[in-house]
């Protein structure tokens, strides 16, 4: 019988194929092959009782679905599925079953070179979990970086946020009793003895995917001037460009090729993480509108100036 690491590095492996393939599928042979040299220690072919087992634990934990095309003779990924599905729910799994062989293969190889990992609070992911689908509220001391002892915080719980290998939990804040209207985030490593206590009634109903969708990563305060959504216009070079195409700054993100140059459209409102994403990338990337975020972007970089003279 085939150890789990075999069997996962297997199913990503025939996800992986299909994916790449696309509409023109595999054979059961062609896929075979594929299997047989994907790995350089063993051979993953396996027989199409097996491989059609594969198919059924691929749909029941990704939700992708792949058929046999009587009329190619092919076996093909189903794309209405994806479309129908949570792309991002299917792309998270599959990444972390991935991982989850990686950090397999971590364990007996010494090529593999990884960051030494840092707390991500996810020690306190279950009691999250759990005042959110039961609608409780959310107690726990937090301790910002800034300061030197945490303080016991109330939260109506809404929503787990996943931003650069951080985790966040958003909700209402409660303070002296009376919950705060705007949407606050507390970073999972900073929570320390989490409880789930009493159930709330929210009143008010809020899209949490929607209102994100508005800003960059986590941060919601907008920056001076700004309480809409707008335009931002960067420019960069071509071979730069390519950089944002697999990375994009923002999901509205558009690009195309202008005068020799990348231009990339954003929309959404404009904070500070933005300005921080944008002079990460130094003199490879320019801001072309709108004024108001250049002139804080010169602003920014008068006040990092000062610190040198």
């Amino acid at each position: 019988m085939a150890s789990k690491h075999n069997l996962i590095s297997r199913l990503t492996r025939i996800v992986e194929l299909f994916q790449l393939h696309g509409s023109s599928g595999l054979s059961f042979d062609e896929l075979n092959n594929k299997l047989k040299n994907a790995f350089v220690d063993e051979d993953h072919s396996v027989s199409l009782r097996t491989f059609q087992r594969d198919l059924k634990d691929i749909e029941s934990s990704l939700k992708i679905k792949i058929i046999f095309d009587k009329v190619k003779k092919k076996y093909l990924l189903v794309q209405d599925e994806l479309q129908n599905t949570s792309k991002n729910t299917q792309l998270f799994t599959l990444e972390s079953l991935k991982m989850l062989h990686i950090a397999q293969d971590v364990s007996a190889n010494n090529f593999i070179l990884i960051d030494e990992r840092k707390a991500t609070g996810l020690e306190n992911y279950n009691c999250i979990k759990d005042a959110i689908c039961s609608k409780k509220h959310l107690e726990f001391n937090y301790q910002k970086f800034d300061q030197y002892k945490s303080d016991r915080r109330k939260l109506m719980p809404l929503a787990l946020k996943e931003s650069k290998k951080r985790w966040y939990v958003v909700g209402f804040e409660i303070k002296n009793g009376s919950k705060i209207p705007a949407l606050k985030t507390f970073a999972l490593d900073r929570m320390y003895d989490c409880e789930a206590t009493t159930e709330f009634i929210l009143k008010d109903t809020i899209d949490v995917h929607k209102h994100f969708a508005r800003f960059m990563g986590v941060t919601t305060k907008p920056l001076e001037g700004f309480s809409e959504k707008v335009t931002v216009i960067l420019e960069t070079s071509i071979e730069y460009g390519k950089y944002f195409s697999t990375l994009p700054i923002h999901p509205s993100q558009k690009t195309e090729i202008e005068n020799g140059k990348t231009i990339i459209t954003l929309q959404l409102i404009p904070t500070m993480e933005l300005v921080s994403e944008i002079l990460s990338h130094n003199h490879q990337i320019k801001v072309i509108q709108p004024k108001e975020l250049i002139h804080i972007i010169k602003k920014t970089l008068s006040q990092n100036l000062k610190q040198y003279n």
